[in-house]
């Protein structure tokens, strides 16, 4: 006796499917966030293998040691630029429990651009050190919270 199952004609998930598998056998994966400008900073994902690439010499940090995380959706990397394009930070978020968090942020050769420290003496003539955010940690932040922001619904 013949089967009489049949195999369901393509969807549309099905075919958005094989366009993400494909993408990222040429080393290139689906990202929510899109290129966007927040604040004075253009923020790039890095959606790819030589995005990353480009992005661990220019600014000489160890970005590519995520990309098999990233290409899992398990890590996300973005670069973050000045309006003019200047890189400036390298931001990371790790996904939890179905949630992007903020992993790490740093600038050029691993330099600290998510908090600024301010040194002076106190009354007593005791040194004290106060640390505040940068701009740049909010951006972070808005970042985090875009990537776990429901899809809009048209």
């Amino acid at each position: 006796m013949l089967s009489q199952i049949q195999e369901n004609p393509p969807g549309l998930f099905t075919v958005e499917m094989k366009e993400r598998c494909s993408e990222r056998e040429r080393g290139n994966w689906y990202c929510k966030l899109a290129e966007t400008i927040i604040g004075e900073f253009l923020i790039i994902p890095l959606n790819s293998k030589k995005m990353i690439r480009s992005e661990a010499y220019l600014m000489n940090n160890s970005c590519r040691r995520y990309t098999a995380a990233c290409a899992d959706l398990e890590y996300g990397l973005f670069s973050m630029r000045s309006r003019a394009g200047e890189r400036v930070a390298t931001l990371g978020l790790r996904r939890k429990d179905g949630h992007w968090r903020f992993d790490q942020c740093f600038g050029p050769s691993n330099a600290e651009v998510t908090e600024e420290s301010l040194c002076y003496s106190d009354d007593n003539d005791e040194v004290q050190t106060e640390s505040y955010p940068t701009e740049l940690y909010y951006v972070a932040q808005e970042v985090v919270r875009l990537m776990n922001a429901p899809a809009k619904v048209h």
